[in-house]
């Protein structure tokens, strides 16, 4: 059995146009924040979708007496401004339930044309979550039919992958952290800074020199 290859290292992101394909309102600075700032602070121009309304993030009913939908996004907004975004899009699907949507792949494939990314980040398909799983084999299925090459990576939250790619964040951990904060609404049920600083600390096994590290596997 030939053993994988080593991950590259980057201490920046690769130039280009980005598309950060994120399942629910946190997912793009939980998995790919560090890279966002980056890709921000390098002047590249940088596209968030949001795929669900996040609907389904308030299971004990704290926000009953609100838009709870307009909550997520007030969220994921301050979370762009915070990661150097401000071109963002929300499809508002059914939080989970996205494996309903008939017309993913269809819209997916409109967003490349108007978007023309050179840079994927999306979830895996080892993601258990089935909206992160969703998203992933959808994006899939759209990049197997487009006629543009890309570079896709996908990202690590709910899975760890194989990494062919390993990003030094340290310099902008606390910028990514900062992001993280603004999703007051999810952190009240799950300490996602915990569980993501530990996640992108131990990434930092493979840069001795790191503090903090995003792993990305190329499709």
């Amino acid at each position: 059995m030939i053993p994988p290859a080593p991950p590259v290292v980057l201490t920046v992101p690769p130039r280009g146009s980005v598309l950060v394909l994120a399942p629910h309102p946190d997912d793009e600075s939980l998995g790919c924040g560090g890279a966002i700032v980056l890709h921000s602070r390098q002047g590249d121009r940088v596209t968030v979708l949001f795929a669900t309304d996040g609907a389904a993030g308030d299971p004990l009913g704290h926000y009953k007496n609100t838009d709870y939908r307009q909550v997520r996004r007030a969220e994921a907004r301050k979370a762009g401004e915070i990661l150097g975004v401000h071109d963002l899009t929300f499809w508002a699907y059914h939080d989970g339930r996205l494996a309903e949507a008939g017309d993913l792949v269809d819209r997916l494939t409109g967003l490349l044309d108007a978007t023309r990314p050179d840079i994927i980040y999306c979830p895996s398909v080892r993601e258990p979550h089935p909206d992160h799983s969703v998203l992933a084999a959808a994006v899939g299925v759209t990049l197997a039919h487009y006629r543009k090459p890309l570079g896709v990576y996908t990202y690590e939250i709910w899975a760890t992958g194989q990494p062919t790619h390993v990003l030094d964040v340290t310099a902008v951990w606390e910028v990514k952290q900062k992001a993280i904060e603004q999703y007051q609404s999810q952190l009240m049920y799950n300490d996602y800074l915990h569980k993501i600083s530990g996640l992108n600390a131990y990434r930092a096994i493979y840069v001795p020199s790191a503090r903090y590290v995003e792993a990305f596997e190329a499709g």
